[in-house]
């Protein structure tokens, strides 16, 4: 009878245990919470220049609008990118992401030359940093391309393209 008892009491032990080692149960882990950067922003395009043939270089500067969506706690930004001055008008469509450390990526397209044969740039990737102060919120990303320019002495240039965007609340 005593190694009867054992055994049950063995077998329940057992039961125990594997019940609590239960697999279906997923442990969650820490939430994980995403800056909200939407809004509207005045922004700034520098676009440094190297045309390959040659080495010839430069830069130029637009101004425009950045709009920015975004659901709540989620990592994904969409919306649009304006040039209104300084270059030749031009909207674009973006779409990209955050993290919460403070990094941003999207990709958008850029503004056209002022002058000469050179299309706008195709839509590059951009990446790089969002800060808070106060209540502005800053963006500063980078992007490279290239771009075929019609001409003679034209061909391929390499677009370095810089957007710094403010929004203030």
């Amino acid at each position: 009878m005593s190694h009867r008892i054992a055994s049950s009491l063995a077998a329940t032990v057992l039961a125990v245990s594997l019940a609590a080692c239960d697999d279906t149960h997923t442990p969650t882990g820490p939430t994980v919470n995403y800056p909200s950067v939407d809004g509207s922003y005045s922004a700034v395009w520098t676009t440094q220049f190297n045309r390959t043939v040659d080495g010839y270089n430069g830069s130029f500067i637009c101004y425009g609008s950045l709009t920015l969506t975004q659901e709540p706690n989620s990592p994904t930004i969409k919306g649009f990118a304006v040039v209104s001055s300084n270059c030749p008008p031009l909207s674009f469509d973006l779409s990209g992401s955050v993290t919460p450390g403070g990094e941003i990526s999207f990709r958008t397209g850029g503004p056209k030359p002022a002058g000469g044969p050179c299309p706008a740039p195709p839509p590059t990737d951009y990446s790089g940093s969002f800060t808070m102060v106060g209540s502005a919120l800053s963006i500063s990303v980078r992007g490279l391309t290239s771009v075929n320019c019609p001409g003679a002495l034209e061909g391929e240039y390499k677009f370095t393209q810089l957007i710094s965007a403010q929004r203030y609340r």
